[in-house]
């Protein structure tokens, strides 16, 4: 699956449950205020109807309106509360507006309910009239509380965007989550293919090889003795022709060799070993290269670091990066050996100072048959990473034209002694 269609694969089902979620908190939200504010009109028309027949009877019995509706200014949730007569002029009322009622003849509706905005929220109003036993007509004019409601519906809004949020943050959790796995797998499967086209390319080269090495060695050996022979039988004059014609043969044989070794499958003969005594034995090997070049060896390897796999493997692996490392170098320059433990692993590093990979260089490095230097055979980095592969480590180059070249080594089994 390509990158694009992961993105479509995610988004559109993660935009989908946003939506819906949207959707179904707004009809949430909705039916919530629709109910509230039926029971609200249900309270407050039977609180009007009772109010009615109180106000009716105190009427009836002569009483003004400013004492019948201070009897009834303090209701719970009644924000205010007016007594008009029959040309709805104000006769007395009492209000929570600190003092202020929000009627008015024109802008009244002609429904007897009606929703209001206020400073204290929402208020629902109630307009209805009522008559006195002798025949007087009068208005009430009601006005409750929506607050509760108001409270609900912000604090449902809160929630939604609390819920929503810790949506979009898991979705985009769990959408990283899928995208990493989705790049491992691909690297995975990148990595598979190209192993699975280089061992079948190995396959190819060791069949050519085999049989060529098989071809060549015989003839290489009559052509060693025939050498031999000319040696002792010919003249002194032709003593240094015939010592470079041996040279060659040898070179022959050495490349034969080194073909047929690469080929040849890894058998680990594993132990625990002081990895400082093969350092500093393999460094010591590489004096008189290093000398030759003008160049310092510098180890920083703890004599106590010891770790486990094929002694001899392993001191190829360092002897091949530590010559490598020197002959990339120049006169006055520095090669630095280091070594340490990480979580139980341990970490080889070999840097130079010279003049570095060329980074479309550096992405065959490893490969067979692939060298850089004018004498190089191509073999020697890759049988590193084959013995490092061999015993479940990983190598990594870091280099820059110009700026040196670092090859490290992780193994498993490191450990101080």
């Amino acid at each position: 699956m390509r990158k694009s269609e992961i993105w479509a694969f995610f988004l559109l089902p993660y935009v989908l449950v946003l939506g819906l979620f949207s959707l179904v908190s707004y009809l949430n939200r909705q039916a919530i205020q629709s109910g509230v504010e039926t029971l609200a009109k249900e309270q407050l028309q039977a609180t009007a109807s009772i109010l009615k027949e109180n106000i009716k009877e105190l009427l009836d019995r002569n009483e003004t309106p400013a004492r019948i509706l201070e009897k009834f200014s303090g209701l719970e949730d009644v924000y205010f509360i007016a007594l008009l007569d029959e040309k709805e002029r104000i006769l007395d009322w009492h209000s929570k507006f600190e003092g202020y009622l929000p009627f008015s003849r024109r802008d009244r509706p002609a429904a007897e309910f009606w929703v209001m905005d206020s400073p204290l929220g929402s208020v629902f109003n109630h307009y209805s009239s009522l008559s006195t036993s002798d025949g007087r007509i009068y208005n009430l004019y009601l006005g409750y509380s929506l607050q509760n409601l108001d409270l609900l519906l912000v604090r449902s809004r809160r929630n939604f965007w609390l819920v929503l949020g810790l949506l979009a943050v898991a979705g985009l959790v769990i959408f990283a989550g899928i995208y990493r796995l989705h790049d491992n797998f691909q690297r995975a499967r990148g990595e598979a293919i190209k192993q699975a086209e280089e061992k079948e390319r190995f396959r190819e080269i060791s069949g050519f090889t085999a049989g060529v090495a098989h071809e060549i060695k015989n003839p290489l050996n009559s052509l060693a003795l025939l050498f031999e022979l000319l040696e002792k039988k010919s003249p002194a004059e032709l003593g240094p022709q015939i010592s470079r014609g041996k040279g060659e043969i040898q070179k022959i044989g050495t490349v034969v060799d080194r073909f047929s070794e690469l080929i040849k499958p890894l058998s680990l003969q594993r132990g625990k070993f002081s990895f400082y005594d093969v350092v500093r034995g393999e460094a010591d090997n590489l004096q008189a290269l290093a000398q030759e070049r003008g160049v310092t060896i510098e180890l920083r390897v703890p004599a106590s670091l010891e770790v486990e796999g094929d002694r001899l493997l392993l001191s190829r692996v360092v002897n091949n990066l530590v010559k490598n490392a020197l002959e990339a170098s120049g006169a006055g320059q520095k090669v630095t050996v280091e070594a340490g433990l990480r979580k139980q692993a341990l970490i080889f590093s070999v840097k130079d100072e010279g003049r570095g990979i060329k980074p479309e260089d550096s992405e065959k490095i490893f490969e067979p048959f692939v060298s850089f230097k004018e004498t190089g055979l191509g073999v020697g980095l890759y049988l590193v990473r084959k013995i490092v592969e061999a015993h479940r480590g990983k190598i990594y180059l870091r280099s820059r034209p110009g700026a040196g070249t670092e090859f490290s080594v992780e193994l498993p089994g490191g450990q101080n002694g």
